[in-house]
């Protein structure tokens, strides 16, 4: 089982290759857009029959001058890693959600998503990627699934670590805190 702290790292550093690949929509070549796209599917595991895509990606040969007007709009910011929550799955044991922000810098504060990852073969993969079902009032947030396993409800954690509260949404504030009244830490 892995240690949260490792677990933070792990999200981190997924977090860290997506801003990448996400900047290079905006403004690289289709081959260092492949490389990123490469080293983001590195993080993640698709369960038998169900894919797993990067969450970045735009039209490939694009004429130079529009990827430069791609260059000029670009509004991205590193995603936010807010809280990290551990839960017992009957399925999948000892599971892991990453609870990260918006990668707009309007949004940056709020949630943009929920990734949950697991260990296998004694390696963390994101195995679900959620979004948040906005047709549900919150808090607390309710989650849709967008790509991935399907979890379900994960239940209570059995432990979180929370990292930085988000500022943009009062019901993202709100359960967060709820979350964070779970804290025990490893």
């Amino acid at each position: 089982m892995a240690q949260m702290e490792d677990v933070v790292k792990f999200f981190n550093s997924f977090l860290d290759i997506y801003y990448a690949g996400t900047v290079a929509v905006y403004s690289e070549s289709d081959a260092v857009l492949d490389e990123r796209r490469a080293a983001s599917m590195k993080f993640v595991h698709a369960v038998p029959g169900v894919i797993m895509s990067p969450l970045f990606g735009r039209e490939r040969d694009l004429p130079a001058d529009e990827l430069a007007e791609l260059a000029e709009e670009m509004d991205v910011t590193r995603r936010a890693l807010f809280l990290v929550a551990e839960y017992r799955h009957p399925s999948w044991g000892a599971l892991y959600g990453g609870y990260i922000g918006d990668d707009s810098s309007d949004t940056a504060g709020s949630y943009g998503g929920l990734l949950y990852a697991t260990e296998i073969d004694r390696e963390l993969k994101i195995i679900a990627i959620y979004r948040e079902d906005f047709d549900k009032a919150s808090p607390p947030v309710r989650w849709r699934h967008s790509q991935g396993a399907e979890i379900g409800d994960p239940g209570k954690p059995v432990a979180v670590r929370p990292l930085e509260a988000p500022t943009e949404r009062a019901a993202h504030r709100q359960d967060w805190e709820s979350l964070r009244a779970f804290t025990k830490s490893r």
